[in-house]
């Protein structure tokens, strides 16, 4: 009984660390009408970065109905941008399967595939300023059916350097 009194605190104290952990600054996702994603329509998001001085991974989440798209991946175009003009291209595939054809990922309830990949680890912003980045698909079709939706995060990255406490 004294145990079970214990407990309820300690999740409580490991609730309130876990919600003051560091919050994404962007995390949205898109969805797409019938499933379908436009080869030559991507998504633009708008990120405004804290610091020059941190870092940041960038987190596709795809959805994907896997009767329509049966493709091992999805290989994505991912363009960042600033008011000064500079840019940046990252070319990432989020791997669909494994080397023995088995999906990765898990499936929902209604038969989705849910796919998460690290499209680029330790991104430095050059500058504080609003940053447009634009997320397109690389395949060779004008049209690939089966992409239910898309969800990107920005997240503060860790760097953690050898015999660093």
């Amino acid at each position: 009984m004294k145990s079970a009194r214990l407990i309820i605190p300690a999740l409580a104290v490991c609730a309130m660390l876990c919600a003051c952990g560091s919050k994404p600054i962007l995390d949205e996702t898109r969805t797409f009408a019938n499933s379908t994603w436009m080869r030559f329509q991507p998504e633009t998001f708008t990120a405004a970065p804290t610091s020059t001085d941190d870092c940041y991974n960038f987190i596709i989440t795809a959805a994907i109905d896997t009767s329509r798209y049966r493709e091992p991946g999805l290989p994505l175009m991912i363009e960042v941008s600033n008011a000064d003009n500079e840019k940046r291209t990252i070319f990432s595939s989020v791997v669909l399967r494994d080397h023995n054809g088995h999906w990765m990922g898990h499936f929902d309830s209604d038969g989705c595939l849910t796919v998460s990949h690290t499209a680029r680890q330790f991104f430095f912003f050059n500058n504080t300023q609003p940053h447009t980045i634009t997320i397109g698909q690389q395949t060779s079709k004008y049209e690939i059916g089966g992409i239910r939706s898309i969800r990107f995060r920005i997240e503060k990255a860790k760097l953690e350097y050898p015999g660093e406490k």
